[in-house]
């Protein structure tokens, strides 16, 4: 019997083994399901224009496609929608995309760095991916509908649903937590991929880190906006003096701010998208950082406001409001600080020239401390750029170190750059070094200068 009970405890572990081994290099592509079936919460979530399947040893998946219409009051200056879709992937996979209102006439993808050739027949377009990605469907025609592809890797450190310091948000399912629903300090935000959480989050104060994370969605559709300074604590993830950590979920159409924190705040593979004025995409205090993630928002999609931030690998899709990169707004210091892997895959800024808030690295307002030793490198503008520097240092702080190298725009400057500086300020050190414009080097006649002598300006290129 013992001989017996051997055997069959040896032939179930080669079967579990078998389909554990099996499971692994099969299951290489996960979606998430429709979070509202039957639109019984009149968010109307499922995009009616696009259909995504994600393709794998033959086997299709659809991978659901999220929408949300602008509700801004003046919506010629931005698309009128937008269009995602999340999926987790390992290996080579195929993306058919189709159009559900029509053919497509022509298509690019971008980041361009990745060269996707796609092929179009009619109403579909396929192409291939064999990394984690975040794209930009550019379709001919469809300007006011952008499509945006987000190929995670496999997602890890999943919570259990049992632990009493996760707050779990089940997949397939909306939820309402209202706004500035408080989070207790140290307890982690679980939102599962195919879960919509309608609300903010507001961490509250303590010594721990508060997480929020997951592949859900957070949104706060079809609420009034909350314009003005007082009215930040109604940022969708805020956290005023707690550490906070922001990982893999989507915010869209918030009231405020998507992510903001006073302390700390470690943010990566995030996907941001906002349509009011002044609602800014991240911020955080020293020693943050942002990291792998997608913005298209309607105010400044970066602030380096503190000590020693960073900005990396990110995918900017930038709107008519707001800089990819702001410094400050009337009293921050930004210092020491990092931006550098950046694809800005669309620039949608068609303001007049002279000062304004739209520059690739802008100061909109100076400060009475000191800014500096900032540094924004390897950026790459698929499709033209506002401007590349604007900075007015109209107080005293002294603004120096300003450095802009390896940026590369597919296009032209739209406006010509400015840098001024008052009586009281002091403004120097503006290096720029290898910035191609077209296939020309930036130069003293792409900047306008006010205060500031070109002594001050170094421009270098290979």
């Amino acid at each position: 019997m013992n001989r017996i009970s051997n055997i069959k405890n040896k032939t179930w572990f080669l079967f579990f083994a078998f389909c554990f081994y099996y499971c692994s290099i099969t299951a290489q592509i996960k979606v998430y399901p429709n979070p509202d079936p039957g639109n019984k919460s009149g968010l109307n979530l499922q995009s009616s224009v696009f259909k995504v399947q994600v393709i794998q040893n033959g086997k299709a998946v659809e991978s659901f496609v999220y929408t949300s219409k602008t509700n801004f009051e003046k919506p010629e200056q931005l698309s009128d929608f937008n269009h995602w879709t999340t999926f987790e992937c390992n290996g080579t996979v195929e993306v058919c995309i189709t159009r559900l209102d029509g053919d497509i006439s022509g298509v690019k993808v971008y980041p361009a760095k990745h060269q996707i050739q796609p092929l179009v027949n009619k109403n579909e377009l396929r192409f291939s991916i064999t990394k984690p990605v975040k794209l930009f469907v550019d379709i001919v025609g469809m300007e006011e509908h952008p499509l945006f592809l987000f190929a995670d890797e496999f997602e890890k450190n999943i919570p259990s649903t049992k632990d009493k310091n996760v707050i779990w948000f089940e997949g397939g399912k909306v939820h309402n937590v209202g706004l500035q629903y408080k989070v207790p300090n140290g307890k982690t935000v679980y939102i599962e991929g195919g879960a919509v959480v309608w609300g903010t989050f507001w961490c509250q104060d303590g010594n721990k880190p508060t997480i929020v994370k997951g592949k859900g969605v957070i949104t706060t559709r079809s609420d009034e906006r909350k314009p003005g300074p007082t009215n930040i604590p109604f940022t969708t993830v805020y956290a005023e003096k707690t550490d906070m950590v922001t990982d893999g979920i989507t915010i869209t159409d918030p009231v405020k701010f998507c992510i903001l924190g006073r302390s700390k705040v470690e943010t990566k593979n995030v996907k941001l998208f906002a349509w009011y004025h002044q609602t800014d995409g991240w911020g955080g205090g020293d020693d943050s950082f942002i990291d792998d993630s997608f913005i298209k928002v309607f105010d400044d999609n970066v602030k380096l406001y503190a000590n020693r931030q960073k900005a990396t690998n990110l995918v900017i899709y930038q709107q008519h409001n707001g800089a990819p990169f702001q410094l400050s707004w009337g009293g921050q210091s930004g210092q020491n600080c990092l931006a550098d892997n950046i694809d800005i895959v669309k620039c949608w800024v068609n303001k007049k020239g002279g000062t304004g808030n739209s520059a690739l690295l802008n100061l909109r307002k100076g400060s009475d401390k000191f800014i500096g030793n900032i540094t924004i490198k390897n950026i790459r503008a698929d499709q033209g750029i506002y401007q590349v520097i604007g900075v007015g240092n109209d107080k005293t702080g002294g603004v120096k170190n300003l450095v802009l190298q390896n940026i590369i725009v597919n296009g032209i400057q739209a406006q010509l750059s400015y840098i001024e500086s008052s009586i009281t300020a002091k403004t120097s050190e503006i290096i720029f070094k290898n910035v191609i414009i077209g296939s020309k080097c930036f130069s003293l006649n792409d900047i306008i200068l006010t205060g500031i002598e070109p002594a001050g300006i170094t421009i270098e290129c290979q």
